[in-house]
């Protein structure tokens, strides 16, 4: 087994010497620029972002050209230890409430790189320059280190080390193995990687601009394996994972009136979901944990989606969300040892969106939602508000 998908990692990496094989010209892009911890340089200092290449080229004759992708990201922030599970055991606290916790906040440096090779076949009958059906065959890797956080070394600061003691000596139980928690035991500098592999079906049509009714179907099938023998285990075993998903998209056009330039006056449409997903596997990876630890999920969303009028400017419109979720979590606990733990859960909740979308780098977005059930924590049903203004900037 293990040589098989050794044979694939390496069929892989040489499916992608013709993406630079006649040129290294590629189309590039920067996203989710981020200030980083405790507002350094004031917000005005990008120190997180993601940035990436992209080229098409011709791969398999007859075919629409394969998409080759490499996206590099990294961000500077704190993170904070989950102190509802059990460092040793994993045990969890609602199944036990004598359980050895941790807690406290770390500075959580951190960068991945993610890279794929995207082919599609066939013609999606809804939108004549799209696929079909697309096989997607990737390979992700993150690096991240757990720190002393940056605040520590403040003038008048007295708080003590999270990981070490006053004379730099790893404190209990930093100093030992930490099976539910392997990326805070050693050094705490993590590595782990996967691959994965995506076929999707596209049974929808173009959308140019957000501003448009979105309809038809789309299917995604995932599937992601980091075992510990594929470059997990340089100090201890930091992954060795699985995860399976299925997500299925439906939308359906209600109506649309246009302005007489073609720009859109008012448009809604209805929208539905599902997603299942399983994740198994000794050790779960940080970036890979499930919610709440239970390794299966089954979700439910159904949104109806009103655009207004588009107005100086295509990319100038607002529009109005509605959705319902319902999401069902079940199953064994990830990175738990010894007898497992079995739960169910259930969330469910309603929530509204209001977006303005000005030029294309403005938006204007309020948020307020109603969770019903907010599933294993006993908490009572609330009610929840946000507004934020963004800037996006496209190079």
């Amino acid at each position: 087994m293990q040589r098989r998908l050794s044979a694939i990692a390496i069929v892989l990496i040489l499916l992608l010497f013709p993406a630079a094989a006649d040129s290294y010209s590629l189309s590039a892009y920067i996203s989710g620029v981020s200030g980083g911890v405790d507002n350094i340089g004031f917000g005005l200092f990008p120190i997180g972002t993601t940035f990436g290449f992209e080229r098409l080229f011709p791969l398999v004759p007859g075919e629409r050209d394969a998409e080759f992708q490499f996206e590099m990201s990294f961000a500077f922030n704190n993170s904070t230890i989950d102190e509802r599970f059990d460092y040793m055991t994993g045990k969890p606290l609602w199944q036990s409430s004598d359980i050895d916790r941790l807690e406290g906040t770390y500075f959580n440096p951190r960068s991945s790189i993610d890279v794929y090779l995207d082919q599609g076949f066939g013609d999606n009958p809804l939108y004549a320059d799209g696929s079909l059906v697309n096989l997607r065959l990737g390979f992700n890797a993150r690096y991240s280190m757990a720190l002393e956080r940056v605040d520590l070394s403040k003038a008048g600061n007295e708080d003590p080390p999270l990981f070490v003691d006053w004379s730099g000596n790893p404190k209990p139980p930093f100093d030992g193995s930490l099976p539910a928690y392997p990326w805070l035991e050693g050094n705490r500098r993590v590595y782990t990687d996967y691959l994965y592999f995506n076929a999707y079906l596209n049974l929808d049509r173009d959308t140019p601009t957000d501003a448009e009714a979105e309809h038809g179907l789309g299917l995604d099938l995932t599937f992601e394996y980091g075992p510990k023998w594929f470059f997990n285990s340089l100090s201890g075993v930091q992954s060795d994972f699985w995860r399976a998903g299925l997500y299925l998209e439906e939308k359906m056009e209600l109506f649309t009136v246009y302005q007489d330039n073609g720009w859109n006056w008012v448009n809604m449409y209805i929208g539905h979901s599902n997603t299942l997903r399983y994740t198994g596997g000794a050790v779960v990876p940080v970036n890979m944990l499930p919610e709440d630890r239970l390794r299966a999920l089954v979700s439910d969303r159904i949104w109806i989606h009103f655009t207004g009028p588009q107005f100086l400017a295509g990319d100038c419109f607002a529009f109005i969300e509605l959705n319902l979720y319902n999401t069902l979590m079940f199953g064994s606990v990830a990175n738990e040892s010894g007898p497992a733990s079995f739960s169910i859960e259930l969330q469910s909740s309603f929530s509204a969106c209001i977006q303005v979308r000005l030029f294309g780098f403005i938006r204007l977005e309020y948020q307020v939602g109603y969770d019903f059930i907010k599933g294993i924590w006993p908490e009572y049903p609330s009610w929840w508000q946000n507004a934020a203004l963004s800037f996006y900037v496209s190079v």
